[in-house]
């Protein structure tokens, strides 16, 4: 591999998305800063994890953002000594990097406002947003690699079918969201639950009581984490074959 041609292309994509970065980070200043004005209980609190939620499309919104400004001047990266594969993969790499550090700064806020308006203790809220942070770095991961392999089996179809490929992908999407729908139901999924240890616990016990924090994930086991990591990777590797074919013709 080109390390010199990995460099030039890391820094393309760093001067190409700065413009983005710089918006999304004024974006998260002036929520922290404004929206507790508009918040009801503990307005310091919500505000931070509100934002956390948000995040749960920023690498989505970078990702699809970068490819697109790109699409119609691929030809340029067949001069590129690299593949579609390592172009498509510094993209992803670097919107997943500013996502989890715009990510982490926001939930050290949350933390801090944790700390003075619950009744948890550091170790606790610690717990807590690990928890939160992890649902919303897997959801934002599978999110971004779903629209990218469908984003770039758009870019191929739509030289045969037009604008009807937008269709189609749309389609998939929903077909895609229903079959990871279907699936929690079935016994194998379930059984998968079961492999590995619970990396977190759902409730937290607290001098006035448990206080529950569970937020959708259900037990997050070594056999999940697997599940959705085995089809992260299938989805990526096929989104990267595709543009890889669309980088060549």
């Amino acid at each position: 591999m080109n390390i010199m041609a990995m460099k030039g292309i890391w820094k393309k994509e760093w001067l190409m998305m700065r413009g983005y970065y710089l918006t999304a980070m004024t974006f998260n200043i002036l929520w922290l800063v404004f929206a507790p004005t508009i918040m009801g209980n503990s307005p310091y609190l919500s505000t931070p994890t509100a934002l956390i939620l948000i995040h749960l499309f920023y690498m989505s919104g970078l990702l699809i953002y970068s490819f697109n400004r790109e699409a119609d001047h691929m030809e340029q990266t067949l001069h590129s000594p690299l593949s579609g594969y390592h172009i498509a993969g510094v993209k992803i790499f670097q919107s997943f990097i500013f996502f989890t550090a715009s990510l982490l700064l926001v939930i050290l806020v949350g933390m801090v406002s944790a700390r003075y308006e619950t009744i948890l203790t550091l170790p606790q809220i610690f717990t807590a947003f690990s928890q939160l942070a992890l649902f919303v770095i897997g959801i934002a991961i599978s999110l971004a690699i779903i629209l990218f392999f469908l984003w770039s089996l758009h870019q191929v179809m739509k030289k045969y079918i037009g604008g009807f490929s937008v269709v189609i992908c749309i389609v998939l999407f929903f077909c895609i969201a229903a079959f990871l729908t279907w699936i929690q139901d079935t016994a194998f999924y379930q059984a998968l639950l079961s492999v590995g240890p619970v990396f977190f616990d759902q409730e937290i016990s607290t001098t006035q009581g448990n206080i529950s924090f569970d937020i959708g994930t259900g037990p997050i086991t070594l056999g999940k984490v697997f599940f959705f990591f085995m089809l992260n990777a299938l989805l990526i590797l096929s989104g990267m074959t595709i543009f890889d074919r669309k980088v060549e013709v």
